[in-house]
């Protein structure tokens, strides 16, 4: 299983925060084309969203997750949605067709992550590089999450955050989150220390 919203051979043609004509303020998703066209969950979560924006997004879908991050899937075939508001899904789930509705330049699914009005990086969720490039599916299998609430570990922090949690230096909470937008106290910070001897 991946948190890939796709499976098979895909592309990614336009990548979260790339400047250009269509976003003078840095693209806020990730642009997937694959040669399978359902779209697939990317997480256990409730649809809290079934719309048509036709000068924007087209046909889309918003699922949010038990951790509150809310999932958006972009310029699906209109009237494929697979699933109702509050309907339960998971990353078995069929929610839609890739499509080319809305304010788009061809057939892609646009994917977006955010929790509240924060825009987060979607590769480091999907556990794929935030690059142009071709893929597959089965090269992103993943075996469990690292923390619960690892998407919002920047892409760049992630391999220390793995190295630090391997070697004991640091952990999560109790509920299974590294929270890294949390301050440090002195007196984690001492912990930290005495664990590095």
């Amino acid at each position: 299983m991946t948190h890939l919203p796709i499976t098979g051979a895909f592309r990614v043609t336009a990548i979260y925060g790339q400047k250009g004509t269509y976003w003078a303020n840095g693209h806020k998703g990730i642009d997937l084309v694959a040669e399978d066209h359902r779209i697939y969950s990317t997480c256990e979560g409730t649809v809290k969203t079934v719309a048509f924006d036709a000068d924007g997004w087209g046909q889309y879908i918003v699922v949010e997750d038990q951790k509150g991050l809310r999932h958006y899937f972009c310029h699906l075939v209109r009237g494929s949605a697979k699933v109702k508001v509050g309907q339960a899904v998971d990353p078995l789930t069929v929610i839609g067709t890739m499509g080319a509705t809305g304010n788009v330049t061809g057939l892609h699914l646009h994917y977006e992550l955010r929790k509240g009005s924060t825009v987060l990086d979607p590769a480091a969720w999907l556990g794929i590089p935030n690059r142009v490039g071709n893929y597959h599916s089965s090269d992103f299998e993943v075996n469990e999450m690292l923390y619960k609430d690892q998407a919002e570990i920047p892409a760049w922090a992630k391999e220390a955050v793995e190295k630090v949690t391997e070697k004991g230096w640091m952990e999560g909470d109790t509920q299974g989150n590294f929270r890294p937008n949390d301050p440090i106290t002195r007196a984690e910070m001492a912990m930290i220390l005495s664990r590095l001897n």
